[in-house]
Order: structure tokens, then C-alpha cells, then sequence
């Protein structure tokens, strides 16, 4: 494993220092970029919250909504995050919206915790399934980044209510987390308040635009769009058997004599029966286009596939704080095929290493066949210097050591272990971690947080706080000895 991590850091370190000179970063584009590519943080966290956490910040803004469904009102002004529920139900040929605010005290900053917001709120505000709530979720997010800063789109389609909270600067959502800050008004349509899985008007949030977006992804959107396809056959169903139960009210109401409440009854079975026969057609256009998407992408996957001849190396991100990210490119065009999300990778150094199994989100185990393992993040704000692994595939960061780093820390392979510096309070130690990223091993003795650790047939030489030689023992990091400031050797034991 050491002579495969080396080779594999030489060759990132040597394809770093070519691109650094060809490629500019503010140049490279993805394959594919009319898709709705979020750029989202990558790095480590100082302190990771649970996923129940952050679908908890919607759920406790769509309990204070549930509990006025048709009444006006702002929830949590000035907080994080603050939802505008900006209906009128005495005007009609217009959409109610709500509106979710990322108030600059915002911190979310990865487009999936952003969801699990929203798909908190439509649980608890509309009473959706957690499947329905993600599925509309999804969408709600790339129709306001689909329209983005373009007011009047919304203009066109929204009520008064609506519109005075919306600016053209703020309106929709920025692909890039840095932006949402302060600077995001995300709308979410409405259709009817009380309308259960027809509260959010699911046309809306997947017009033409937002399918062709969905389109231009890798997979084509295809799970997402058949699952919102389910939603509106869904509807479809409701829609049909309100109008079966008012046609049949109308019925009674005429026999009663009552011909101003059959009247109501009558139209309002017209009403739900154009519903149902509107949310059908639209069910069979999406399942339609999605089975010819189908095709295109079994197509692709039956046709004859040649092995890709990529390169993957290091890119310079900030050459004053030495930051990097990986990049997959071409081998032979140059184009850029992919980049990481995690664009703080330190000190130009990043290992290989094979057979990583990792707990996910959902309870099960996924093992990597490879992974890059590297030192990623600045200890500063929500961040933090930690030791990561990132997938070969996507190089997005997949898992993250609990200990914190110390920011100068280098990083050194020794046969199944890398030797960094950690850092604890005021004191930085020597440590030892397995290719899970997990500490094996901590020294007792306080080291710099720059030591070098220099690896010798008699232990590892370190530099201690006051600038003295350190031997440990490479096996546990224990004191073999120390050397005095006047330079003489003292026995540790």
C-alpha cells in the first residue's frame, strides 16, 4: 500500500504543477453545463449536523404555518431562516406562494441539507409523505434556479402578496452555496392551501424549462421526474373522485330542491373533473418523455464502450493559502471531465488507498474499491483541518477523521498507517490514523503543529514545542527519548 499511495502522490503532485501552468480555473467548464450544477461545500465541518436536525428546521416552520393554513404570515423574522407565507384567497387567475428567506446568518450550504429544509416544511406545513416532500423538494429547488434574478417570470404568474416580497437581486436560488446568504428568496407555488398533495402546484415547478434542465444531467432526471409524474396521477385520482362526490351532491341537492346549492355542487365537480383531466395529461406527457429518455439512456449503455483515457491530478484554487482541488481531465483533449467539490486540499499531497468501507446516512455500508485519501479545510467559522476520503468517482468527500488537524500538519504514508499532527485545545500531538481516517495512535508528548516526521530504522524524529528532537517510537508514538535545550540526550524511560 505505501509504494502504491507514493506513486499515486508523485503522479497527482506532477500533474498538478502541468496544469497549474495550462488551465485556468475560471475557464473550466463541465460537459453538460446548461444542467443545473449546484456547487456546494465540500469540506470538512467542525461539527456535523444529523440529518433529523436540518429536516427539523423546516418541520418547525411549517408547524406555525399549519396552524393558520389560510392566513398571512412571516415566520421567524430575522432568524436563519424565515418563511413569508404570502397568500390571498379572495383573489383569484394568480398563484399564492411561499416563500423561503436565507437570511445572512444562514448555514446551510450543500444543496441536499437545503432540500431536507424544504422537504421539512412541505411535511409539516402540507401533511406530504417524506418521499412526496423530497420529490417536490427537488424540483422547487432547480425551478428557482432555473428562474434565478429573473423577476419578471414570476411577475407573470404570482399575486400581489406574493410579488412585493421579491426582489430581482434576491429572487430564486444561486447554483452556488456562497450566494445564498442573505441573497435567496426561494418561491415555492401554491396551488391550494388545503389541498394535500395538490397544495404546491407541481405544474409549475416542472415546466418546460425545468424538465430540459432535469434532461441535461447525467441521468437525465429520470427518478425524480417519474416520481413527480406519480405525484400528479395522484392528484389526477383526488381531483376525479372530488368530482364523482360533488356531482353526486348536486344530484341530491336538485332532489331537495335546493337548486343554489346544486348549482355550487355542479360547478364544483366541473372544476375538480378539469383538474383531473388536466394533472392525467400531463402525468401521461411526462411518463411519455421519460420513456424515451429511457432509451436514449439504455442506448448509451449498450453501445460499444471504449475505456476513457483520463488523468486525475491536483489544481491550484488560491495559491496564497495553498488550496487545491482534484480535477479529471481528458488525457488527451484537455477537456475537463469532472472537479471536486472539496476545493481545500492541503499541501499538494493526496494518497491512494483501497477497500474503504464507510457507514452511510441511511444505515447501510458502502465499500470504495478506491479512494483518495488527503488533509482538507481551514480551521476557521463551520470548517475544519481534518483528514478526508473522497471518491474516486465524483471526488467528493465521503467521510471525514473526528479529529481536528493542525493547520500546518503534514501528512506521511508508513505502511498501513499516515502519520499527521493533531490538534487538542492548545497542544498539538503526533497521531496515527488507518486508511478509515480513525486514530489509531496519539503521542503524550505536545509536538509543532509544522513537525516534519522524519521515519528512521530507530522511530520518528519529531520537533517538540520548544524546537527540540523527539524520538517515538513508531509502533504507539510513545517517548524513546528527548533531547535537552543544551543538547543532551535524556532517556524518556
Amino acid at each position: 500500500m505505501k509504494k502504491f499511495a507514493c506513486a499515486v502522490a508523485t503522479c497527482l503532485f506532477l500533474l498538478t504543477q502541468m496544469l497549474a501552468i495550462e488551465v485556468d480555473e475560471g475557464e473550466l467548464r463541465v460537459p453538460g453545463s446548461d444542467a443545473i450544477q449546484f456547487e456546494n461545500y465540500g469540506g470538512p465541518y467542525a461539527v456535523i449536523e444529523t440529518v433529523d436536525a436540518i429536516i427539523g428546521i423546516g418541520s418547525a416552520l411549517g408547524k406555525e404555518v399549519a396552524a393558520a393554513l389560510e392566513t398571512p404570515a412571516t415566520i421567524q423574522p430575522g432568524a436563519k431562516y424565515t418563511l413569508i407565507h404570502a397568500i390571498d384567497l379572495n383573489t383569484e387567475g394568480a398563484l399564492d406562494a411561499d416563500i423561503l428567506l436565507l437570511n445572512e446568518n444562514a448555514g446551510v450550504d450543500h444543496i441536499k441539507n437545503l432540500r431536507r429544509i424544504i422537504t421539512g416544511y412541505l411535511e409539516a406545513a402540507y401533511s406530504y409523505s417524506r418521499s412526496d416532500a423530497e420529490t417536490i423538494a427537488t424540483f422547487v429547488t432547480i425551478y428557482n434556479a432555473v428562474y434565478r434574478n429573473q423577476l419578471d417570470n414570476f411577475t407573470a404568474k404570482y399575486k400581489d402578496i406574493v410579488l412585493q416580497y421579491l426582489t430581482q437581486e434576491k429572487v430564486g436560488l444561486s447554483t452556488n452555496w456562497q450566494d445564498w446568504p442573505g441573497r435567496t428568496q426561494i418561491v415555492i407555488p401554491l396551488n391550494d392551501v388545503n389541498g394535500g398533495l395538490s397544495s404546491v402546484d407541481t405544474t409549475t415547478i416542472s415546466d418546460e424549462n425545468v424538465v430540459e434542465a432535469l434532461q441535461d444531467e447525467e441521468g437525465k432526471g429520470v427518478a425524480e421526474r417519474e416520481s413527480l409524474a406519480d405525484i400528479k396521477e395522484r392528484e389526477s385520482a383526488t381531483a376525479g373522485q372530488k368530482a364523482q362526490s360533488a356531482q353526486k351532491d348536486a344530484a341530491q341537492q336538485r332532489k331537495d330542491g335546493n337548486k343554489p346549492a346544486a348549482a355550487k355542487s355542479a360547478q364544483e365537480s366541473k372544476t375538480q373533473q378539469k383538474i383531473a383531466d388536466k394533472k392525467a395529461v400531463e402525468a401521461k406527457n411526462d411518463r411519455e418523455t421519460i420513456a424515451k429518455d429511457r432509451e436514449i439512456l439504455q442506448e448509451a449503455q449498450t453501445d460499444v464502450q471504449v475505456t476513457p483515457n483520463y488523468l486525475t491530478g491536483l489544481f491550484v484554487v488560491d495559491d496564497a493559502k495553498s488550496m487545491y482541488r482534484l480535477i479529471t481531465v481528458d488525457a488527451d483533449s484537455g477537456k475537463l471531465i469532472r472537479r471536486s467539490p472539496v476545493t481545500q486540499v492541503r499541501g499538494r499531497t493526496v494518497y491512494g488507498v483501497s477497500g474503504v468501507t464507510i457507514r452511510q446516512e441511511d444505515g447501510t455500508n458502502v465499500t470504495f474499491p478506491e479512494m483518495y485519501l488527503a488533509v482538507c479545510g481551514v480551521n476557521e467559522g463551520k470548517s475544519a483541518v481534518k483528514l478526508c476520503l473522497l471518491d474516486t468517482e465524483k471526488m467528493e468527500m465521503q467521510k471525514q477523521s473526528e479529529e481536528t488537524l493542525a493547520e500546518g500538519t503534514a501528512l506521511v504514508p508508513y505502511n498501513d498507517v499516515f502519520f499527521a499532527v493533531v490538534q487538542q485545545g492548545n497542544e498539538c500531538y503526533a497521531a496515527a490514523f488507518d486508511k478509515n481516517v480513525t486514530m489509531r495512535n496519539k503521542s503524550a508528548l505536545p509536538i509543532r503543529p509544522t513537525s516534519p516526521f522524519n521515519i528512521t530504522d530507530r522511530g520518528i524524529l519529531v520537533t517538540d514545542t520548544n524546537g527540540n528532537p523527539r524520538l517515538l517510537d513508531v509502533r504507539d508514538l510513545s517517548t524513546l527519548w528527548t533531547t535537552s535545550s543544551a543538547g543532551a540526550s535524556v532517556d524518556a524511560k
